[in-house]
């Protein structure tokens, strides 16, 4: 893959008191820790349509019908993007200085 092509860009918002330098820090360690759960760079996207898609097939089935015998794809998909994406803010976060307010943090995904 060319390294200079930027497929998405990450930005972390909500973070306050952190400087220009932490703040970059950050969305880089969310950034490969994301595409490291989803299977590299050019997955991240995909994957994120893919999860936003099944959300929004099965958002609207009663809980007793979201099965795994009849949503396992879909739920598959969503756990798969919520691991990566929880695994992701985590290690993001993990080295900063927690004293502050970081309940309010995300991290805004954009193409």
């Amino acid at each position: 893959m060319n390294e200079s092509l930027q497929l998405y860009a990450v930005n972390m918002v909500g973070a306050t008191g952190l400087s220009t330098d932490e703040r970059s820090a950050a969305e880089l360690r969310f950034s490969m820790a994301l595409e490291f759960g989803v299977g590299g760079a050019e997955c991240v996207l995909p994957t994120l349509q893919a999860c936003m898609l099944a959300r929004s097939l099965i958002e609207g089935l009663p809980t007793e019908e979201r099965t795994d015998a009849e949503c396992g794809a879909e739920l598959e998909v969503i756990a798969l993007w919520e691991n990566a994406e929880d695994r992701a803010i985590m290690t993001a976060l993990k080295p900063l200085n927690t004293s502050g307010d970081m309940d309010e943090v995300r991290f805004v995904i954009s193409v």
